[in-house]
């Protein structure tokens, strides 16, 4: 017997894959007892890093394919094998920013599309920052953005950064008063 609100999965095939995401088609039967077909987007763990250098944030800037648009958002990116969230959150720091961090606090998780992405984004918050060198993918430019603490809260409420993991990494810091 499923669990209310459970979906039966039947079958599934892989339907394209690369080095950071798969697609699955999922043959399924929905919580309502309707058989149907779902789309899965794989993409690993994944972790997300509010980065806090005394009375500012210093966020990413970077082009993103989907939204055909340079977007403001917090480091993120997802975990190799074995990597636990935390490493992940410390390298994609490093790589994107090129910073280490001497404290880190969790936020916990959150899904980005919970209806198709399978996995959540772990959140962490980074502060006392040094300088290291960067290493972003050769297939990214990712420019370091310094923003006021205070005026980041009001480019979310204005739609400058209208990122849906860096919203709810901006509301969990401003609700736990970190």
């Amino acid at each position: 017997m499923r669990p209310p609100g459970a979906y039966c999965r039947l079958s599934h095939r892989e339907i394209y894959r690369n080095p950071w995401v798969a697609v699955e088609v999922h043959e399924i039967i929905h919580p309502t007892g309707a058989a149907g077909e779902h789309v899965l987007v794989v993409t690993g763990r994944a972790a997300g890093v509010l980065v806090v250098d005394g009375d500012a944030f210093v966020l990413a800037r970077q082009a993103r394919f989907a939204a055909d648009a340079e977007k403001l958002e917090i480091v993120k990116g997802g975990a190799g094998e074995g990597e636990s969230p935390l490493a992940c959150a410390q390298r994609e720091l490093r790589e994107e920013l090129g910073f280490e961090a001497q404290s880190w606090r969790p936020l916990g998780s959150v899904y980005e599309i919970p209806s198709i992405v399978q996995d959540p984004v772990a959140l962490f918050v980074a502060r006392g920052l040094r300088v290291v060198p960067s290493a972003p993918e050769h297939v990214e430019r990712i420019d370091a953005v310094r923003m006021s603490i205070d005026d980041a809260f009001r480019a979310s409420v204005d739609g400058r950064i209208d990122d849906a993991v860096t919203l709810a990494a901006l509301l969990r810091f401003r609700l736990r008063k970190l």
